[in-house]
């Protein structure tokens, strides 16, 4: 059977199966959530922090019966020199403990962030560029304080109290409830407050997002704004923007600052509570020294349980964004990964030497695309009305992708329900890796910006092994010529192509897509931006080229290449 066959069964495949049925409550899904925290190289630093967290409890005990035995008259010297000893070690102690939280959470926020990138770069629907960085430093953040600051003090701080509180049933097993109801109390307080903390941190996390995508949009169109005098309005727009995140900001704050007295005026109500158990006990001044200790070992951490509680909040409000992304990001970068299924179609597929491109039953936003079918060696000039239409489509192109992820991630099912497939030089993009897929398409958009890096890097980009020399040589061919610059092809390129201009861009981002001559060349819209010199030698060019070629213009140049309309009835 061949490649094709294979395809068009797929095709027909199963369709008993309604597509609008929306499952019972109990067969749905549940909500994303993040990546394991404990997994890999920190179960290691978990488990450490855990042993951390026993041992300072038990040191916290043996000071406290050290300071009780002391003021009941002990040996002056040996004890205090013991005491001193165990205060160290203690401290030593905790310092260990902030140290491997902090590499626990900085652990676990550089594996979502690279996560967050790659969805940035993967998705099918880019987000803005204020919305990435604020997803990449707020609500990493956030994620971070509650990994380093919330999980670690609670990991200290119950060991301690229940030690503790075993501490002060040896003395008495009032003494041990005046600690333990104080606790409980605080614990429903702070989980009736969890809630409203929750909802303002979701509603400061919402402000932020759109402020930093209102910024990020508005210096993008910096020179616009100028140009058109209203730099005035959009300041005004941003300030508004800037006021909502403040009462946010300020409307958390007074809640946090709730949370905050009730975990510090536990440890003084526990005190008081010691204190007048103590009297009516008649507890002798080496208890009571014991016992007064032990509350001070334990007024920290508890004392942090609000601001716990405010980072728990804020790391949920992000999750709750972050997650269904990184599970997106997760099925996107899977693709190379077959079902047996698949994989045995693709070598059925290669096998039978396939070679161009076919495009059937694609649809982008509910609307049909018309059938493509070329062959090597054909020129394609895509037409159409709908310039959104174009550019979504080239993306589909160039990715090999479709919004609901690879074109032919899983052969059997997703052509089945969608009857989508995408073939060039008998490999389907989507079932290869990046490697090799860079090697099949080339893409030239009039959008794209080169990366930041020196001039020879974002050359050779798609193929860092090609030639520097015929890479230089293609680049001076199509307008841009290294040797003109002042630091030659080390020139440092940033903030999206600086210090080169459109017209050496343009040279820049089709001499790219060229290099190496891949099966599928696509350009769309960025001749425009080329010199006549350099359309003339593109035209040259593609005159000969070997592969598919799918050409968005206007220019007259490619008047004569055979004309896909998007308008046109879709197959």
């Amino acid at each position: 059977m061949s490649g094709l066959e294979v395809l068009r069964q797929g095709q027909r495949g199963p369709t008993t199966q309604p597509l609008d049925i929306v499952p019972a409550a109990s067969e749905r899904e549940p909500a994303p959530r993040l990546p394991k925290l404990v997994t890999g190289k920190r179960r290691g630093l978990f488990a450490a922090l855990l042993a951390l967290a026993i041992g300072c409890g038990a040191l916290g005990v043996a000071i406290a019966l050290l300071v009780g035995a002391l003021v009941g008259g002990g040996a002056v010297l040996p004890m205090s020199l013991g005491i001193g000893a165990l205060i160290l070690v203690l401290g030593y102690g905790r310092y260990l403990e902030r140290v491997l939280a902090e590499k626990l959470g900085q652990h676990y926020v550089a594996q979502l962030r690279l996560s967050l990138i790659s969805h940035s770069l993967l998705a099918a629907k880019v987000p803005s560029v204020g919305i990435t960085v604020a997803r990449a430093s707020n609500d990493l953040s956030s994620v971070r304080n509650w990994v380093a600051q919330g999980i670690a003090p609670l990991l200290a701080g119950i060991p301690l109290v229940l030690i503790s509180m075993a501490g002060l049933w040896m003395l008495h097993p009032v003494l041990a409830l005046a600690l333990g109801l104080p606790v409980l109390v605080l614990a429903g307080a702070l989980l009736l407050l969890a809630k409203p903390a929750y909802e303002r941190a979701r509603t400061l996390r919402r402000h932020r997002g759109n402020l930093a995508a209102r910024i990020a949009d508005t210096v993008a169109a910096s020179s616009a704004v100028v140009a058109a005098g209203g730099v005035a309005r959009e300041l005004s727009r941003v300030e508004s923007s800037g006021q909502k995140v403040v009462d946010a900001a300020v409307s958390r704050a007074r809640l946090a600052a709730v949370l905050r007295a009730c975990s510090l005026g536990m440890p003084l109500l526990a005190t008081a509570v010691v204190v007048l158990v103590s009297r009516n006990a008649a507890l002798d001044a080496g208890h009571i020294a014991t016992a007064l200790t032990l509350l001070g070992l334990c007024a920290a951490p508890v004392g942090e349980w609000g601001r716990i509680v405010e980072y728990r909040q804020n790391h949920r409000a992000a999750s709750r964004i972050i997650a269904p992304l990184l599970r997106e990001e997760s099925a996107l970068s899977a693709g190379p990964v077959l079902r047996q299924k698949a994989q045995r179609a693709a070598a059925q597929i290669q096998a039978s030497r396939v070679e161009g491109l076919w495009l059937h039953g694609v649809d982008i936003d509910g609307k049909p695309v018309p059938e493509l079918r070329a062959e090597p060696g054909e020129r394609i000039r895509m037409t159409g009305a709908d310039a959104k239409l174009r550019g979504e489509l080239f993306s589909v192109l160039a990715t090999a992708r479709t919004q609901a992820g690879p074109i032919l991630g899983d052969l059997g099912d997703d052509v089945a329900h969608r009857g989508q497939c995408y073939v060039v030089a008998g490999v389907i993009p989507g079932s290869v890796n990046e490697k090799k897929r860079r090697r099949l398409i080339g893409a030239a958009f009039a959008s794209m910006v080169p990366e930041r890096g020196t001039l020879l890097r974002a050359l050779r980009y798609r193929r860092p092994d090609a030639d520097p020399a015929k890479a230089l040589a293609l680049a001076a061919r199509l307008g841009l010529d290294a040797a003109s610059l002042e630091h030659g092809h080390d020139t440092h390129l940033r903030r999206g192509g600086a210090p080169l201009d459109a017209t050496q861009r343009a040279g820049l981002m089709v001499a790219r897509a060229m290099l190496g001559s891949p099966p599928l060349l696509l350009l769309n819209e960025i001749d425009g931006h080329l010199d006549t010199a350099a359309r003339g030698q593109l035209e040259q060019m593609l005159d000969g080229y070997r592969g598919v070629v799918i050409v968005c213009s206007d220019s007259e140049w490619c008047a004569g290449y055979r004309q896909w309309d998007l308008d046109g009835p879709a197959d």
